[in-house]
C-alpha cells in the first residue's frame, strides 16, 4: 500500500513568481483588495506594467484598470479551462467548484488586435497537410475574444485580455435560463478580478475573477440559496496550460468502460469509419521499463481539501489508495499517491489533482472530473467533488436499520482498521461509524475513477461486486432472524475494475499493443465480468446479488424486519417523534424499490450484448421464461396488501414533525397509510405497464412463444387485484382497493398511449372491456368496496368511448417539495 505523503510539495526554484509578488499589485495585495478593471486615471508618473514571468505573462495595469497578457505564440494550439472556484451552493444549480469548460484556442493576430480562436477539435485529418487544412477550413471555429494590443516592442505582442476574462465565459446565463432561473446578464459593474490568484508558472498560467449576475425576478432556487437573489456573485478560474508533447494515444474498445475521447477523422480511407475512440488516462511510464513491476517516473500525486474532517480523510485516502492493487496488475507499484494539501495550495490551480468538498443547500451527489487534453486524451488534472451532506445519508440509513440488528447494532459492519483514527467520531455508534466509513472509501474509490478514465458498470452487481464504479446499495441481508450489515458495501477494487485499469495503463510495445488490449477483453469476457449496454436489463443502477429474484427477495425479507423494528428507537435523544415520519420513514417502507426497478426491467426485456466483428458472445440473448415469471411473481407480491401494510403500532407514533411544512400538503395531519400504498404500487405497475415493454412482448412472443407474454403479464396482474379473493378485514380490503386502482389507471394509460403498438392498444382495450363488464355487476358487504367498484366500471365505460379524453394523468400522488413536509420524498441514490 502507498504510503501516505502529508508533507508539502516542493516547487523547484525555477517556478515563476505569482502577479502576488510582483510590484504593481503588491500594495493592493496586502490591503487585501480585489482588483478593479475599470478604475480612475493614474498620475502621469505612475510605473509602467510589469510583467510576471511564466508560460503566458501577465501583469495588472493599475493605471487603466486592465489585465494584460504577453501573447506566447500566435497559431500555436494553448489548452484553456475555464472553471467554478466558488460554488452555487444548490444541488440542482450545475455551479460547483471544478471544471466547466475545455478547448483549444490559438492566438491569432489581425491587425491591431489578437483574435482568441477556439478551434474545432470534433473533425480533423491527419497526414497529409492539404487534407488538414481542408477539414479545417469545412467546420466553424469560434472567436472568445477579441484583443487590442498594447505593445508590439522586442517582437513580443502584449494585449489587453480585459476582455477575455470579463465574459460569460463559464455560460452561467445560458444555465440560468435553462434552469428557470431568471434572464440573468452579466454585470461589468459588479465584476472583477481577484488577485490573489492570478499566478504565471512556466508551464501554466492562472487568472481568477469576480463576476456578478443580475435579474429582476431571480428563480427559486437562486432565492434559497443567494443572500440577495437579484445578484448572483460567482468566482471564475481560467487556466492556460501549456500542451504536453510525447503522448501517444490508445485506442478506445467498446466492450470495456473506460471512457473515450471521440472525434472524426477524414483523412481515413473511404471504406473505413471517420470515427474515432481514444482512451482517457494519466500519463504513466515505468521508472524501470524493462521491470514487469516499477515504480512510475510521476506518480498520479491527489491532494485532500483541509476541509473535510480528519476521520473522514482518513477513509477518502484509503479508499483512493485500494486503486494501487489494480496498478500492479498493470504493471505499476505505487502509481497513486494520498496527500494532505498544505492550506495555502490554490485548489484550482491546473498542476493538482485535488479533492474538493463541496457544501450544498441539499444533499447532492459527488463527481469526479478531469482536465483533459481535448487534442490527446490524456487526463493532465482533476477536481473532484465530494458532497458532504451524502455521508449524513449513510447515518440515516443506519438508523433505519439498527433496531432490526442484533444485541445494539455495534461492530456488525467490518470496516477496514485503516479507515479508523484514535478517537474518530467519538460517541457514535461502532456500527455506524464503520459503515459511514466504508461508504465513504467506496464513494472516494468511485469518483476517482472516473478522474482515472473510467465509466460506470451497473451491470457489474451480478459478478458479485465486481466494480467499484456500480452504484452500490447497502447490502442488508437476513441473518438467523435479524438483519446483518456485515457485507454491508465492497471493502476493495473489483476484478471488472482491475481489467480497466490493465486495458488503459498497461505498457505495451507498439507492435505487440493491439494483441495485448485484445488478450484483456479475452481475459474479461474468460472470467465471465459482465459490460453491457444500458437498454440491457443487467443494466441497472443500485441493485445486487446475481438475480433479480435472489435480489428481491433479499431486500423483501429484510424490509418487512425493519418495518417491525422502526420506532423511536431510531431518534436520537431529545429529537422530536414526529420526526419518524422524515426520510427514514422512506429508507423503509421503500427498501426494496431499486429491486424493484431491476426485477421489473427483466419482464419482456432482452439481453443484449456489445460485441465486434469476429466476437463468439451472441448479441442478443432471450432472458429465460422462468427469469421473468420469478420477477413478475415478486413484484406483484410487493402489492400485496400484507406487503403494502405498515404496523399500527408505527402508525400511532406518525404525528407531524414540528418543524414540517403545513402548507406543503395534500393530505392533513394524520399520516395516510393508503397514499404511502398508493406510491408503492404506482412504483410496480407504471413501469409495468410502460407502452415499450408492451410492444416489445408482443415482438418477442412472436419470435419466442415460451416467453412471458403481455396476455399473461396483463392476467397475473389482474389475478393479484381485481380477480383476488376478498380480504377478511378493513386495512387489507383497503389496500386492495388502492391495488386496484393503480393498476386500472396504469392499464388505461397504456391503452390511450400513442406510443403504444394498435395491437397492444387493440388488446388492452378488450382487457378492460371486460373487467368494466366484470365489475360493474359486483356485490360487497363494505359499500366503500361496493361503491368503488361501480365507479371503476362507470370510469371503464366512459374510457373506452374516449380513450386519450379519459386516461389518467397521472398514477401517484405528489411528494411534498421540502425534507421537512409531512410527506418528503425519500432520499435518492445512495451513491453516486
Amino acid at each position: 500500500m502507498t504510503k501516505i505523503d502529508s508533507r508539502r510539495p516542493v516547487l523547484r526554484r525555477s517556478v515563476a513568481r505569482t502577479l502576488l509578488g510582483a510590484a504593481s499589485i503588491s500594495l493592493a495585495v496586502a490591503a487585501g483588495m480585489l482588483l478593479p478593471h475599470t478604475v480612475k486615471a493614474a498620475p502621469a508618473q505612475a510605473a509602467p506594467p510589469v510583467l510576471a514571468d511564466g508560460y503566458i505573462p501577465l501583469s495588472w495595469d493599475t493605471a487603466r484598470g486592465k489585465l494584460l497578457l504577453q501573447v506566447p505564440a500566435f497559431d500555436t494550439d494553448v489548452l484553456y479551462y475555464v472553471s467554478a472556484a466558488t460554488g452555487g451552493g444548490s444541488v440542482e444549480l450545475p455551479f460547483d467548484r471544478g471544471i466547466m469548460e475545455t478547448a483549444v484556442i490559438r492566438f491569432q493576430r489581425a491587425g491591431n488586435r489578437v483574435l482568441v480562436v477556439e478551434t474545432n477539435t470534433g473533425y480533423r485529418a491527419t497526414g497529409n497537410a492539404a487534407t488538414a487544412q481542408g477539414v479545417a477550413d469545412s467546420f466553424p471555429t469560434s472567436v472568445l475574444a477579441s484583443l487590442p494590443i498594447e505593445s508590439s516592442a522586442g517582437g513580443k505582442v502584449t494585449v489587453d485580455a480585459t476582455a477575455l476574462f470579463m465574459r460569460d465565459a463559464a455560460n452561467i446565463e445560458g444555465t440560468l435560463r435553462r434552469t428557470n432561473q431568471g434572464n440573468f446578464k452579466l454585470d461589468p459593474a459588479r465584476s472583477t478580478f481577484f488577485a490573489p490568484r492570478i499566478k504565471a508558472f512556466p508551464e501554466n498560467s492562472e487568472v481568477e475573477t469576480i463576476v456578478t449576475f443580475a435579474a429582476d425576478t431571480p428563480g427559486a432556487l437562486v432565492r434559497n440559496v443567494a443572500p440577495d437573489p437579484r445578484a448572483l456573485t460567482l468566482r471564475v478560474h481560467h487556466s492556460f496550460l501549456r500542451p504536453p508533447t510525447g503522448y501517444v494515444p490508445r485506442e478506445a474498445d467498446p466492450r470495456i468502460g473506460v471512457s473515450e475521447l471521440r472525434f472524426r477523422d477524414y483523412s481515413k480511407p473511404f471504406s473505413e469509419r471517420t470515427d474515432v475512440s481514444w482512451v482517457t488516462r494519466w500519463r504513466l511510464e515505468k521508472k524501470n521499463p524493462a521491470a514487469a513491476m516499477s515504480d512510475p517516473v510521476k506518480p498520479i500525486r491527489v491532494y485532500f481539501d483541509p476541509a473535510i474532517p480528519t476521520p473522514i480523510r482518513t477513509a477518502m485516502k484509503q479508499g483512493l489508495l485500494w486503486w494501487n492493487k489494480s496498478f500492479e496488475a498493470a504493471g505499476f507499484s505505487n502509481a497513486i499517491e494520498a496527500i494532505d494539501a498544505p492550506a495555502d495550495m490554490d485548489p484550482m490551480d491546473i498542476r493538482y489533482a485535488y479533492i474538493l468538498w463541496i457544501n450544498r443547500d441539499e444533499r447532492g451527489f459527488s463527481s469526479g472530473g478531469t482536465y483533459r487534453d481535448p487534442r490527446t486524451g490524456e487526463i493532465l488534472g482533476a477536481k473532484v467533488r465530494m458532497d458532504t451532506h451524502r455521508i449524513r445519508t449513510i447515518g440515516n440509513y443506519w438508523d433505519a436499520y439498527h433496531a432490526g440488528l442484533p444485541g445494539d447494532g455495534a461492530g456488525v459492519t467490518v470496516a477496514d482498521p485503516g479507515l479508523l483514527t484514535e478517537g474518530a467520531l467519538a460517541g457514535m455508534p461502532a456500527g455506524q461509524r464503520d459503515m459511514a466509513l466504508l461508504r465513504q472509501a467506496l464513494l472516494m474509490a468511485h469518483e476517482y475513477g472516473h478522474s482515472l478514465g473510467f465509466g460506470h458498470n451497473f451491470a457489474s452487481s451480478l459478478n458479485d461486486r465486481a466494480s467499484v464504479m456500480e452504484y452500490p446499495t447497502p447490502r442488508v441481508k437476513v441473518t438467523d432472524g435479524r438483519l446483518d450489515l456485515s457485507e454491508s458495501f465492497m471493502k476493495g477494487i473489483g476484478a471488472y475494475d482491475t481489467m480497466m485499469v490493465r486495458y488503459a495503463y498497461t505498457p505495451f510495445a507498439p507492435a505487440a499493443e493491439k494483441a495485448g488490449l485484445e488478450g484483456v477483453i479475452a481475459d474479461m469476457r474468460g472470467q465471465g465480468l459482465l459490460y453491457v449496454p444500458d437498454t440491457d436489463p443487467r443494466w441497472t443502477w443500485y441493485d445486487d446479488r446475481a438475480t433479480p429474484g435472489e435480489n428481491l427477495r433479499e431486500a423483501m425479507a429484510a424490509r418487512r424486519i425493519m418495518l417491525a423494528g422502526y420506532g423511536q428507537s431510531a431518534l436520537t435523544p431529545g429529537e422530536p417523534v414526529g420526526a419518524l415520519r422524515d426520510a427514514r420513514l422512506w429508507m423503509v417502507y421503500l427498501h426494496h424499490r431499486y429491486a424493484i426497478e431491476s426485477a421489473l426491467k427483466y419482464v419482456g426485456g432482452l439481453y443484449q450484448n456489445i460485441v465486434v466483428k469476429g466476437d463468439t458472445v451472441p448479441p442478443t440473448e432471450f432472458i429465460p421464461g422462468e427469469v421473468q415469471r420469478d420477477a413478475l411473481g415478486l413484484l406483484l407480491d410487493a402489492v400485496e396488501p400484507a406487503n403494502m401494510t405498515l404496523p399500527e403500532s408505527l402508525l400511532a407514533q406518525l404525528t407531524p414533525d414540528p418543524g414540517s411544512n403545513l402548507e406543503d400538503l395534500s393530505d392533513d395531519a394524520a399520516f395516510d397509510q393508503l397514499k404511502a400504498a398508493r406510491i408503492l404500487a404506482a412504483l410496480v405497475f407504471e413501469p409495468m405497464f410502460d407502452a415499450a415493454r408492451a410492444n416489445r412482448m408482443l415482438a418477442l412472443e412472436a419470435r419466442k412463444p415460451d416467453t412471458l407474454t403481455l396476455p399473461q403479464m396483463v392476467d397475473a396482474a389482474l389475478a393479484r387485484t381485481w380477480d383476488a379473493p376478498r380480504d377478511g378485514n378493513a386495512s387489507a380490503r383497503a389496500l386492495r382497493r388502492v391495488s386496484q386502482g393503480v393498476a386500472l389507471d396504469a392499464m388505461m394509460a397504456l391503452g390511450a398511449s400513442d406510443a403504444a403498438s394498435p395491437e397492444v392498444r387493440a388488446f388492452i382495450l378488450e382487457t378492460l372491456a371486460k373487467l368494466g363488464t366484470s365489475i360493474g355487476r359486483r356485490s360487497d358487504a363494505d359499500p366503500v368496496t361496493a361503491a368503488f367498484h361501480r365507479q371503476s366500471a362507470r370510469r371503464i365505460a366512459a374510457y373506452l368511448d374516449d380513450p386519450a379524453a379519459n386516461a389518467p394523468k397521472k398514477l401517484a400522488p405528489d411528494w411534498g417539495k421540502g425534507p421537512r413536509s409531512r410527506f418528503p420524498m425519500p432520499p435518492g441514490p445512495p451513491l453516486g
